[in-house]
């Protein structure tokens, strides 16, 4: 099967967009970026990750902004998790057309 008709094709390219759209300052890609992927938004300010997750010194530099300004680990563990999502819809899908088969 060709690369473009597999999910894990198709979510690392969304992962990588939304990444590239937060990094130049988009608003919308940091509120997908972070509160849709539950593996960042459980662990953006849990004790042990905060320092690496989220740039705390910026934060502090304009409080009053709603967006969260990320470290390069959140853009790492973002792709992961979609790349991840991608491989476990492949699989289900593999193992549903291997059922059909007679």
């Amino acid at each position: 099967m060709p690369m473009w008709r597999k999910a894990t094709f198709w979510l690392a390219l969304a992962s990588a967009a939304i990444c590239f759209c937060d990094y130049l300052g988009s608003g919308l890609a940091n509120m997908i970026l972070v509160r849709l992927n539950p593996l960042i938004d459980t662990i953006k300010f849990a004790e042990p990750f905060q320092g690496w997750i989220v740039d705390i010194d910026a934060a502090r530099n304009e409080p009053n902004s709603s967006l969260i300004h990320l470290r390069l680990p959140a853009y790492w563990i973002h792709f992961a998790s979609f790349a991840l999502a991608g491989i476990a819809i492949d699989g289900i899908i593999h193992s549903i057309k291997k059922r059909k088969q007679p």
